[in-house]
């Protein structure tokens, strides 16, 4: 089985925090991309660009041509925040998974890919990869999360989730002067959010709707003709986050009924499926993890939402989440973009880079195995 370098580990390390010191939002990734690039290629690999038409996804691939395993590096930011999510461990993981496996390569039955996918947070990269038909010839998708929870975990599954942007039209008028002759598109939004607060209490207990108020209004002595929302609904099962949907268009009117306004409810974010966990995939991530001494639990739930939940409902899909902390911190935080520089990050991301890409050979060299996965 293939392992890293000392040099390896090392330049994995140089790579995170050059990630993480230039944050960059979807679609944006030209730096991660180019930091990325450049240590594949300077351990012999070719990378191609631009794939998907995307501009900051890439891809390599070692073994035979054709069907392949593939790992999948994240690497954008968040706005104000910057890499508290973690993504620049979620790049070397899979890098150094990679590494890994380029190390037997001879030995491959099908390929390994590691392909960048851009825009997890806003945009959905992966979803835009799989409409571009890259994963057609993808027998089976690997890849990490850093844990906030502080706990090591495989198997998991995270929820679906759509984010609507909601616009009101009203009439504008001075707000002292002649406030009847106004619609205020603000109390329209604002009766959008109690109408959800009062939804909230009859909602499944993993279900989450949360949003902010993006416009209302320019000026406090003019009743605003125009405000919006962007709300973002969540849920275990795709169902479940359908009947949510039509739902909420419901409080959506009715708060333009209440205040005589009119509404648009548009797509903000594209559609994330939920994360669904292929059992086989999961044993073997766990084997190997148990090989390196970690423990990792089988089966939690995390109600957060990612594109590569798309990725699972159409390629047996599995992923390792590693702890960044000894004790649980707020994900999307500043806690949680320190604690994803700092060093026992950046040691479980390289535990896990071992253990994706063993995982990755195992796949690649075992007909059964890949036979029990997609079956």
């Amino acid at each position: 089985m293939g392992v890293l370098t000392t040099s390896q580990t090392s330049a994995l390390r140089v790579l995170s925090h050059e990630i993480h010191s230039h944050p960059e939002l979807a679609y944006q990734e030209r730096h991660a991309l180019a930091a990325i690039g450049g240590l594949i290629e300077r351990e012999g690999h070719r990378v191609e660009r631009g794939i998907g038409k995307l501009e900051t996804a890439f891809r390599t691939h070692i073994g035979p041509p054709g069907p392949s395993v593939a790992l999948l590096a994240e690497y954008d930011a968040l706005p104000e925040v910057g890499h508290g999510c973690g993504h620049n461990l979620i790049a070397i993981s899979n890098v150094g998974a990679f590494l890994v496996a380029a190390a037997v390569a001879s030995r491959l039955e099908v390929g390994i890919e590691l392909i960048g996918t851009p825009a997890e947070e806003n945009g959905g990269g992966k979803i835009d990869l799989l409409d571009a038909g890259v994963f057609k010839k993808t027998v089976a998708v690997l890849s990490s999360h850093p844990a906030a929870q502080g706990s090591w975990g495989v198997g998991g599954t995270c929820l679906g989730v759509v984010e609507k942007l909601v616009t009101y039209r009203g009439v504008a008028s001075h707000a002292a002067s002649s406030p009847e002759k106004g619609r205020n598109a603000l109390n329209a939004v604002i009766r959008l959010f109690t109408g959800i607060d009062g939804w909230r209490q009859q909602l499944d207990g993993d279900s989450r709707v949360h949003g902010i108020i993006s416009d209302g209004g320019k000026a406090a002595n003019v009743i605003p003709a125009r405000a919006e929302a962007i709300i973002g609904l969540r849920a275990r099962e795709k169902p479940t986050l359908d009947a949510m949907v039509d739902r909420f268009v419901e409080i959506a009117e009715g708060a333009a009924l209440l205040t005589g306004t009119k509404v648009e409810i548009t797509e903000y974010l594209r559609y994330y499926e939920p994360v669904t966990a292929n059992a086989e995939l999961s044993d073997v991530l766990a084997a190997e993890l148990a090989r390196l001494g970690i423990d990792a639990p089988r089966g939690q739930l995390t109600t957060a939402s990612t594109d590569l939940g798309n990725v699972s409902q159409r390629v047996p899909t599995d992923a390792v989440r590693f702890p960044v902390t000894h004790t649980p911190i707020a994900g999307h935080s500043d806690a949680m973009r320190e604690a994803s520089i700092a060093d026992l990050g950046h040691k479980n991301a390289l535990i896990t880079a071992e253990a994706l890409g063993a995982a990755a050979v195992r796949v690649a060299t075992d007909r059964a195995l890949r036979e029990r996965i997609s079956a």
